[in-house]
C-alpha cells in the first residue's frame, strides 16, 4: 500500500488547491500501470491524497510521473508505503491529522472517496478493507472520546479569553474560510453577534457567506476598517495580517495552525493577539487525553486491519489447497466400483485418498532433511497439523501405529513412496 499526499500543514492550502485542480483522471492513469490494482483519491481543500494498492515492483518515480502531469512545477508529495501508509489512513480518517482535530467531516469524504472508486470498478479487495477499517476506527474515537467537538471549544475558549464586552454590538470580520469558520459563525451567533463578514483571498468567500448568511468582502482593507474583532483560521503559511495592514485598534483571534497574523502587531497599541497555542492552553486537560485514547484507538484499529490484510494473502494459498483436496476426492469416487460398496471398498479408497495427501508432505520432509532444514520443517508441521515434535511417533514403534478413520498401518516413509507408485 502507498499513499500520495499533499496536506494544509505540510504543504499548505495554496499547494493543496493547485493540486486539486489536475487531479480528476489521475486514477485511471495510475490503474494503467501493471502491478497498480487500486486506486481511491480523495481530494479536499485541506488535502489531497492518492491512496494505492499496488505490488513493490512498480517504481515509486512512474507512480509519481503520473500524479506530476499537468503542472508546471512538480508537486512535493509526502509519500508514506507500508504499514505507514496504513497508519497515515486511519488518521486521516479519524481526523487526527485535520486542522480541526477529531473533525467528523475528513470521514464522510473518504467514504464518498471509496464508493466512488467502487462504482467506477478502480478499487481493490485490500484497499477496500483498509479504507473501510479506518472508516470504522473513525466511528468508534467519535463514539468514545469527545475530539469530534474539539473545534467548537478551541473557538468558544477562544472568544471566553476575549472577556466582558458587548457582544450584540461588535462587528466581527473572518479571514479564510478553513475548518473553523463555520464554528466561528455559529459561536458569534450564541453570544449575539449579528454584523459578521467574512474576507478570503481564495475567492471562497461569497460560497461561505451565502451558505452562512452573512456578508462578505473582496479586499482585506475594507473588512479591517469596520471590524472590531478580527478571527482568522486561513492556515496557509504565510502570514495574512501584518502591522502594515492595522489601522485602528483591533482584537485577533488566530485560529490557524501555522499563525495568520505576524508577531509583530500584537506590538501596536490598543491591538490584542490572541493564537491558538494561548487558547489550547486553556481547552482543558480532557482534549489531551482524549487525544491520547484516539491514538490508543488508531494502533488497535492499524493491527486489526494488518491482521485481515495478511489472512487475504493466504487465502488464494487456502482455496488452491481446498480445491486440490476435493479434486482428489472426486478422483477417488469417480474409482469406486459400479455396485453395491462393501467396508473394503470404502477402506481401499480412503487409504488411496491418505496415500496422496502424504505424498508431497512426505517427499517435502526427506528433501528438508537432505538441505538440513529439519526444524523448520517441523515448525510447519506443527503450524499445519497441529503436530508437535512431542506428538510424533517413535519410529521404533511405527509398525504398532494404524490411523483410526482407515485403519491403515502408519508405515516410513519409503513405504508410502512405494504405496503412491503402486497406485
Amino acid at each position: 500500500m502507498r499513499v500520495f499526499s499533499i496536506q494544509h500543514d505540510r504543504q499548505g492550502l495554496t499547494e493543496v488547491a493547485r493540486v486539486s485542480e489536475h487531479i480528476d483522471g489521475v486514477a485511471e492513469a495510475l490503474l494503467s500501470y501493471q502491478g497498480v490494482a487500486g486506486a481511491v483519491v480523495l481530494s479536499t481543500c485541506n488535502r489531497v491524497e492518492v491512496i494505492l494498492d499496488t505490488v513493490a515492483e512498480v517504481p515509486n518515480s512512474c507512480l509519481r510521473s503520473v500524479l506530476n502531469r499537468g503542472y508546471d512545477t512538480a508537486p512535493a508529495w509526502d509519500l508514506y508505503l507500508g504499514e505507514a501508509a496504513l497508519g497515515h489512513l486511519f488518521r486521516v480518517a479519524a481526523g487526527l491529522d485535520s486542522m480541526v482535530v477529531g473533525e467528523r467531516e475528513i470521514a464522510g469524504q473518504l467514504k464518498r472517496a471509496l464508493r466512488a472508486s467502487q462504482e467506477a470498478g478502480q478499487v481493490s479487495l485490500p484497499l477496500t478493507i483498509a479504507i473501510e477499517e479506518a472508516l470504522k476506527t473513525s466511528r468508534r474515537i467519535a463514539n468514545q472520546t469527545t475530539l469530534e467537538g474539539t473545534g467548537r471549544s478551541v473557538v468558544s475558549t477562544g472568544l471566553d479569553l476575549i472577556g466582558a464586552i458587548d457582544w450584540p454590538r461588535l462587528r466581527a470580520l473572518i479571514v479564510g474560510t478553513g475548518s473553523y469558520a463555520g464554528a466561528v459563525v455559529a459561536s458569534l451567533r450564541q453570544r449575539g453577534v449579528t454584523d459578521i463578514t467574512v474576507h478570503s483571498s481564495s475567492g471562497r468567500a461569497a460560497t461561505f457567506a451565502a451558505g452562512h448568511d452573512i456578508d462578505h468582502v473582496t479586499h482585506l482593507a475594507d473588512g479591517l476598517a469596520k471590524a472590531d474583532l478580527v478571527i482568522t483560521c486561513r492556515g496557509q503559511g504565510a502570514f495574512a495580517i501584518t502591522s502594515a495592514d492595522v489601522r485602528r485598534p483591533h482584537t485577533f483571534l488566530d485560529l490557524s495552525l501555522k499563525r495568520d497574523v505576524a508577531p509583530d502587531v500584537a506590538t501596536l497599541d490598543g491591538v490584542r493577539v490572541i493564537d491558538l497555542a494561548t487558547i489550547q492552553e486553556h481547552v482543558g486537560e480532557h482534549i489531551a487525553e482524549d487525544a491520547r485514547a484516539a491514538k490508543s484507538l488508531v494502533n488497535a484499529g492499524i493491527s486489526g486491519a494488518m491482521t485481515k490484510l495478511r489472512a487475504r494473502v493466504v487465502d488464494p494459498v487456502v482455496v488452491g489447497l481446498r480445491e486440490s483436496v476435493m479434486d482428489m476426492v472426486a478422483d477417488e469416487v469417480a474409482r469406486l466400483p459400479h455396485r453395491d460398496l462393501t467396508h473394503e471398498d470404502a477402506a481401499l479408497a480412503l487409504r488411496r485418498l491418505a496415500t496422496r495427501l502424504l505424498h508431497v508432505p512426505s517427499a517435502r520432509a526427506h528433501q528438508a532433511a537432505e538441505e538440513g532444514r529439519t526444524d523448520a520443517y517441523l515448525t510447519a508441521m506443527a503450524e499445519l497439523y497441529g503436530i508437535r515434535q512431542d506428538d510424533m511417533i517413535d519410529a521404533d514403534k511405527l509398525e504398532e501405529q494404524t490411523c483410526p478413520v482407515t485403519n491403515l498401518k502408519v508405515c516410513d516413509l519409503e513405504s508410502v513412496h512405494g504405496m503412491q507408485e503402486a497406485m
